[in-house]
């Protein structure tokens, strides 16, 4: 955040003090000074079939990264990893689809992050969040004959395990816990 000094003429006067000059203080947010993003990003998906024909529809996926950055938000004497990048995320995704149903289970890990929240008066505050690991469910089955063919029944679920979201001090102890708990969300969808 920086603070420079701004001509108010024109704009009204809320504040119900008659102004001694129109010349205020005017705070907002700039761009740092730059920084640099290094990694590698590795990725895969594998149809189980090619192992064998017994799993046909069967299915993983899997991703991996690892990812250095340093930004300098107020300058060459502030470096610091960019915010909401973890350093290492490995994804793994389990699948089946076949004959209308469809089934997928994946799961996330992050490492730990420098996280930029809303602070008091709508200030970005940079806290440390903790690595967590998210699980999420779908199952599906589309109809695939007779009169109701084109039917599709979708259930989600969102944060299986209810994984919280956990802030931390400089020391590394929990400062904030937040639990958000699992979304389920049911859906009927109908193709003509």
């Amino acid at each position: 955040m920086t603070d420079k000094a701004f001509d108010f003429t024109g704009y009204p006067n809320l504040s119900g003090t008659p102004a001694a000059s129109p010349i205020g203080s005017f705070t907002r947010p700039f761009n740092g000074q730059g920084g640099t993003i290094t990694g590698i990003e590795l990725a895969t998906s594998v149809p189980l079939n090619l192992l064998t024909p017994v799993l046909d529809g069967f299915g993983v996926s899997l991703s991996y990264s690892d990812t250095d950055s340093k930004v300098k938000p107020f300058g060459d004497g502030d470096t610091r990893p960019l915010p909401g990048l973890s350093r290492r995320v490995a994804t793994l995704t389990a699948y089946y689809e076949k004959h209308g149903f469809q089934a997928r289970v994946a799961t996330r890990n992050r490492s730990k992050f420098i996280a930029e929240i809303e602070g008091f008066g709508a200030d970005r505050e940079y806290k440390y969040a903790d690595a967590e690991t998210v699980t999420d469910l779908q199952l599906g089955y589309e109809i695939q004959s007779g009169p109701a063919k084109g039917l599709n029944f979708l259930l989600q679920v969102n944060n299986v395990t209810n994984e919280p979201y956990r802030e931390l001090d400089a020391n590394g102890s929990e400062t904030k816990l937040d639990k958000y708990g699992r979304t389920m969300l049911f859906g009927v969808t109908y193709k003509f």
